[in-house]
């Protein structure tokens, strides 16, 4: 019998290949301090990969305020929800899951944990702990103002 749409095998991908190539996947390196992409001597985007590549991808994402534009609706985190919070324990707790759930989106993210905050005036000071599946664990320390 004569089929209406071709049939083809579908080739079987190991999930342990996926996973090395994601990590393997270089990204322009952008310096957080100047708003900019790093440049070499002739002019060039630098580009890193592995743990760099993922710490840089971490940053992006606490930077990045969801929803801020159509193209951030489902990234970064929701900072503004956090701060609009009623009390203090509440900020903290809504910051604490928006990190979490943010950060754990990347496969390559094994746990996101250790939050302490801190408050001088309205300024919010968080540190944590964020552990890659494959590297060393690093800290992040951020600050936001209600």
């Amino acid at each position: 019998a004569e089929r209406l749409y071709p049939v083809f095998d579908i080739p079987d991908i190991n999930q342990s290949d996926v996973q090395e190539t994601a990590e393997l996947k270089a990204v322009p390196l952008f310096d957080f301090e100047i708003g900019d992409f790093v440049l070499d001597g002739q002019n060039r985007v630098v580009f890193v990969d592995g743990r760099d590549g993922f710490m840089l991808w971490v940053l992006k994402t606490l930077n990045t305020q969801m929803g801020a534009c159509d193209s951030y609706l489902w990234y970064g985190i929701d900072a503004e929800e956090a701060m609009d919070q009623p009390s203090r324990t509440a900020v903290q707790a809504t910051l604490e899951r928006t990190i979490k759930e943010a950060l754990m989106e990347n496969e390559a993210t094994e746990s996101v944990e250790s939050f302490a905050f801190s408050w001088e005036a309205n300024n919010l000071y968080a540190s944590f702990v964020v552990k890659p599946r494959n590297w060393d664990a690093f800290d992040i320390n951020m600050n936001l103002v209600e």
